[in-house]
């Protein structure tokens, strides 16, 4: 009679390495849905003991995972940027006119935030607050969220710029307005509906609304129409 083959399992210690791995990312995730939390009410003053509270740990145990708050807070922007920039890749590089992808681009940064509120507040603490600017700084074109936000809507702006589609403008500047007029609406999305559960904005100023300044601002047709 054939023994089974138990050569792929893992033994005991195997198992629990695994079990403790496991372990370490939930903890890991917990923290950083704590530090996202924490960081979103407080900013930079935040403190890894008001973290390690919120997440029910000990401030030795936040350290044994990150080595201080400017880690933690990189790690609770990594795990969104990869998540966020990948999104707006997909709705800039979809199939569509130039128009098309305007829009998506607004529709999927808005559907992510109303998804993370507590990340878009941080996002407001730490970052749009400068994105009103019509040239960003050196500063934010380093940063490697910047930059390839900057990249994606750059090139949308300069591909319906050259098609005739959008109108004409500095690509740079015109995906600063567009970063102003989006992050303006969903600013107040956030702060309205999502925190005070205030749906007035959602009856003032309905999404179609903001899709229509989108087109009246950036589309050529409806510029054009606008001025006839």
């Amino acid at each position: 009679m054939a023994s089974s083959d138990n050569s792929s399992k893992p033994g005991k210690g195997g198992l629990r390495l695994i079990r403790r791995e496991q372990q370490n990312e939930i903890s890991r995730t917990h923290i950083l849905d704590a530090a996202e939390q924490v960081f979103a009410a407080k900013g930079l003053n935040a403190t890894i003991k008001e973290i390690a509270e919120l997440a029910d740990f000990s401030v030795g145990a936040v350290y044994g995972f990150f080595e201080g708050k400017d880690e933690l807070l990189a790690a609770v922007f990594e795990r969104h940027a990869r998540a966020f920039l990948g999104a707006m890749r997909e709705a800039a590089w979809e199939s569509g006119g130039s128009r098309e992808k305007l829009h998506r681009l607004f529709d999927v940064q808005f559907e992510y935030f109303r998804g993370h509120p507590n990340f878009y507040k941080l996002f407001d603490r730490l970052v749009r607050s400068r994105s009103w600017a019509l040239q960003f700084t050196s500063a934010e074109q380093s940063s490697t969220w910047y930059r390839e936000a900057l990249e994606i809507m750059t090139k949308l702006f300069r591909d319906g710029i050259a098609s005739g589609e959008l109108i004409e403008g500095d690509p740079v500047v015109q995906s600063a307005i567009f970063s102003g007029i989006s992050t303006a609406y969903i600013s107040h999305w956030i702060y309205e509906v999502a925190s005070k559960g205030n749906a007035r904005i959602e009856r003032i100023a309905p999404v179609a609304q903001l899709h229509a300044l989108l087109d009246r601002a950036f589309v050529k047709r409806f510029v054009t129409a606008k001025r006839t």
